[in-house]
């Protein structure tokens, strides 16, 4: 791979103008951040030496990796970011832990679940260990070296960065700060800049080219121009610049350095924790779906909705380099989405060289079995999906794109092709009604064999979704930010103005009780997947006939025999949904529409196909793997 040229380092640059960024909790310790990995490549590229630092790990080897792990993997109010609320604010910060476990109970429990420690250890956490922590990190580098101090901040990182950027900025004056990532978008950025007069510019939107231009305006001694994503602090206050652009050719990006990761990963002692890291790479951004029809619910931002992609030949070159520089196989896509020409022309060129790679993939649902074996067979052994639900009125709300019978197809041949899939059921849409719920508990009834979602609940309200700018039909009202916000930032933080999860209620939509049965077989499916005898629905082929293995439910479970042309017609619809002619079609016009109708309704009354629209899915998978 030909990859960009250098810049040379402004002429007062160099060896004292040092750049450092900074990983934080509560990043995984799983996987290096592509954050500062790419960002780092990219200020280097531009002549300025720059460390990086993954101090995460330093958290993760202090408390453990399962109980770190398990607050990375919390997903719900801002609990993460409370902990490090004290170490951020001190007297300012919200000093009532009871207050919080009471307004948060369940959340609290489940948490205290997942690390298996009482919220008493929360407390201590909050009060003692996190604060010592963000001192260890203080004491541990020699911050005053560097000219420039980024913090990358996505989800719930933010208050560890704003606690060590506090503390950096009070022992080192004249060190700038700069804040940028997910948490710093649109509006967001310049909020948290006029809340922390210790920030001294954030970086709103993609940062490959306004953190560059930055540091040259920096290292020249000029003061920022009008850099394209900029917010700085001027004597009139915060000025914003806006968004910046989305970066057109990705290809003329570097590949991200890891290697301070697996550096401290070592010096840590988390070797064996993490044995091998997944490696983050990207093969594209934006969303080639969501720039047509952005998911009523997507916080996906419009300023970096528009799809691009690398070229196939670059996506190869760099995986090539990842792998040789960490000794590792294993990937996991940034991607909003599966660019199809990485469908096409890099996961088969993997294949046919039978590479070891393995992936984790964002992919549209609407997948066919034929593409559902090449991602398979290109090592993808991840996808979150983008099902949200098994009903197609429900889909239809939500923008998606996809059908029920589409989606089920999806679970259905990735669990054949050993697709480990990452999925939701969602509700809270206007227009919806009882009986589109109703309609869906019947199909995750019928499949049970397949592999389950991982959460059950009514969608969050989040700042650039359709549904929080007034896009989507419907409209929240009460709109406030989620309460946590309050307990986390002390009182002179507008909550309006950082916020990215709020509050509402939405008219034309069921209570969550009309939910509850689907909640409680979600959770009995679950326990089922996970137990020692999980079920399966399977199909046996002989040359004249099929042998269905029906062994859904604690019952014994039952054989069905099909002869004749139900055989036949129960497997080619098991490829994908068929209509009623297409089945006769393939039957070679020796079967009339009366048997095959026949046929179907028999089929689908013992619970061994789904229809839709006059389309038909099998819902039983090959006993024979290499079919």
């Amino acid at each position: 791979m030909a990859a960009p040229a250098p810049l040379s380092p402004p002429s007062n640059a160099g060896a004292d103008f040092r750049v450092a960024l900074v990983c934080l909790p509560w990043y995984t310790a799983g996987r290096p951040s592509i954050q500062i990995g790419l960002v780092g490549a990219i200020a280097r590229q531009a002549g300025f030496p720059t460390d990086l630092y993954h101090l995460n790990l330093d958290l993760a080897a202090r408390t453990g990796p399962a109980i770190y792990e398990a607050l990375c993997n919390h997903r719900g109010h801002l609990t993460g970011d409370w902990l490090f609320s004290v170490a951020a604010f001190g007297e300012e910060a919200h000093s009532d832990d009871a207050a919080y476990f009471a307004a948060f109970g369940e959340e609290i429990r489940e948490i205290g679940a997942a690390i298996d420690e009482p919220p008493a250890y929360l407390s201590r956490l909050r009060h003692d260990i996190l604060p010592q922590f963000i001192d260890d990190c203080l004491a541990a580098v020699d911050w005053g070296r560097y000219r420039v101090v980024g913090f990358s901040s996505t989800f719930q990182q933010n208050v560890a960065c704003l606690a060590l950027a506090r503390r950096i900025k009070g022992t080192y004056p004249d060190t700038v700060i700069v804040f940028g990532g997910a948490n710093m978008e649109d509006e967001m950025g310049p909020g948290y800049a006029r809340a922390f007069t210790f920030v001294d510019y954030v970086l709103s939107g993609e940062a490959d080219e306004s953190f560059p231009a930055l540091l040259r305006c920096l290292a020249a001694g000029q003061e920022a121009p009008e850099i394209p994503g900029l917010a700085l602090r001027t004597a009139g206050g915060v000025r914003s610049c806006g968004q910046a652009p989305p970066v057109r050719d990705l290809d003329e990006l570097p590949v991200p350095d890891y290697r301070e990761y697996f550096a401290r990963r070592d010096a840590q002692g988390l070797q064996a924790a993490y044995p091998h890291p997944v490696l983050p790479f990207e093969s594209s951004r934006g969303c080639w779906w969501g720039a047509k029809h952005h998911c009523s619910f997507c916080g996906l931002n419009d300023l970096i909705m528009p799809y691009r992609a690398k070229r196939p030949e670059r996506v190869l070159a760099e995986l090539t380099e990842l792998a040789a520089r960490h000794g590792s196989t294993f990937f996991a896509a940034s991607d909003n989405i599966l660019d199809m020409k990485h469908l096409q022309q890099v996961l088969p060129r993997i294949a046919e060289a039978h590479a070891d790679f393995q992936f984790f993939y964002e992919v549209k649902a609407n997948l066919t079995r034929e593409q559902i074996r090449t991602l398979a067979r290109g090592g993808v052994r991840w996808i979150q999906a983008g099902i949200e639900s098994v009903n197609t009125n429900l889909l239809r709300l939500m923008n998606k794109g996809s059908s029920m019978l589409q989606n089920v197809l999806l679970l259905k041949w990735a669990r054949y092709y050993g697709i480990h899939v990452s999925w939701n059921i969602l509700w809270g849409f206007p227009g919806e009604t009882e009986a589109d719920y109703q309609e869906q508990l019947a199909v995750l009834q019928l499949i049970p064999h397949l592999e389950p979602p991982n959460h059950a609940g009514r969608i969050r309200l989040e700042r650039f979704s359709p549904y929080f700018t007034g896009r989507a039909a419907g409209t929240p009202v009460e709109v406030r930010p989620d309460a946590s916000y309050a307990y986390v930032y002390p009182g002179h933080v507008p909550p309006a103005q950082v916020a990215y999860f709020f509050e509402y209620a939405m008219d034309g939509t069921v209570p969550d009780e009309s939910n509850a049965e689907t909640v409680a077989w979600v959770a009995e499916w679950e326990r089922r997947w996970f137990s020692e005898r999980p079920d399966t629905l399977s199909y046996r082929k002989s040359l004249d006939r099929l042998f269905i293995d029906d062994h859904r439910g604690a019952a014994p479970g039952q054989t069905y025999t099909l002869t004749g042309p139900a055989a036949p017609l129960y497997e080619y619809c098991g490829e994908a949904p068929r209509t009623v002619p297409a089945i006769i079609s393939h039957l070679d016009g020796t079967v009339s529409a009366e048997t095959v109708s026949r046929l179907l309704r028999e089929l689908s009354a013992r619970g061994l196909m789904l229809q839709e629209g006059g389309r038909h899915l099998s819902l039983a998978l090959p006993a024979n793997p290499g079919w």
